[in-house]
């Protein structure tokens, strides 16, 4: 994902006559100018222009969203891959997904010394496809932009420095952090 082009969405009103929609949308190159988007009725909808995803980024993105939270609800799976994705799309943190997924102590399955190889199949496939919902801008961010998270079991001491708890998912409790 090319961090200068990558726009993301956000449902502003839905009017039931005519089965419209207006968004806003904000491009992250240049956030401060919003784009209002009319959305028309599916039957005169040109075809949405699909941007491959690499291959490696989604297998990084899904590696991430299996070990931190297979054992979760859909929604905290999805929470894990917003925030690897805003990380990937903040100025603080690495350009790419697996850069973001294997940036130093950063994400606990990837330095604690356990198999790095899927358990269930099933259970990777569903995430999978999950995985590529969330990349290709099909599911909206649920932690408004949070780039960091912890489970609720611990108490990190960089959690004190955070400026707001956006909210809880399942076992998971997430950030937004204004310098990074």
């Amino acid at each position: 994902m090319n961090k200068t082009i990558k726009t993301v969405f956000h449902i502003a009103n839905v009017f039931a006559a005519g089965g419209l929609v207006a968004a806003c949308g904000w491009a992250f190159a240049n956030p401060t100018i919003p784009a209002v988007i009319e959305v028309l009725p599916e039957w005169i909808q040109p075809d949405p222009i699909q941007v491959a995803a690499d291959p490696a980024e989604l297998k990084c993105l899904a590696d991430n969203m299996y070990f931190e939270a297979v054992t979760q609800s859909v929604a905290g799976q999805i929470a894990v891959a917003n925030v690897t994705l805003n990380r990937v799309n903040s100025p603080h943190f690495p350009d790419t997904v697996c850069d973001v997924v294997w940036e130093n102590k950063q994400f606990s399955w990837t330095h604690d010394g356990k198999s790095d190889i899927p358990q269930s199949e099933k259970k990777y496939s569903a995430i999978y496809n999950l995985a590529k919902s969330v990349y290709n801008g099909d599911i909206v961010d649920i932690t408004e932009g949070s780039t960091f998270y912890h489970a609720d079991y611990v108490n990190p001491s960089w959690a004190k420095s955070m400026d707001r708890l956006v909210t809880k998912i399942d076992l998971h409790i997430f950030y937004k952090h204004k310098g990074r």
